[in-house]
């Protein structure tokens, strides 16, 4: 299992290493936001699939909502009044022990992966940037 996360966290930054613009040819508008969009959108679910769910094992685990105690008393009028006090408590603490250990185990990848990802990111807005710029020169010319 461990061998398999590591690849899958390998692999997210061979495609984020590997990042090339798609066209540096003017009058190439719409296809340079496509490939703005399809770049943003790559990073993202890389994200969302690798580094989202660890996280969120370990900072949100699945709780339940449960009475932890019911207090009961009478009010002046003799009648029994219950008050339920209730407490979250951890549905499968021994599922957020072992997220613990995977996410110790694979932070310093999930931190490549994410480091790369806001890398080629930055990228993609830079070469953006530069085939727009492209596109109104030889628009111009």
């Amino acid at each position: 299992q461990a061998i398999l996360e590591e690849f899958n966290l390998y692999a997210c930054c061979v495609t984020t290493a590997t990042y090339k613009w798609g066209t540096d040819r003017s009058g190439a508008a719409d296809q340079n936001l496509s490939l703005l969009n399809g770049e943003m959108a790559s990073s993202q679910e890389h994200l969302s699939a690798t580094v989202t769910p660890r996280l969120s094992n370990v900072l949100a685990p699945v709780v339940d909502l449960v009475i932890e105690k019911t207090v009961t008393s009478k009010d002046e009028n003799g009648h029994e009044i219950k008050e339920n006090h209730f407490a979250r408590k951890l549905v499968d603490p021994d599922f957020l022990s072992l997220c613990h250990q995977i996410l110790a185990r694979n932070a310093p990848l999930l931190r490549q992966v994410v480091l790369s990802n806001f890398h080629k990111l930055l990228q993609v807005l830079k070469d953006y940037l530069k085939a727009q710029k492209n596109d109104t020169q030889h628009s111009r010319g």
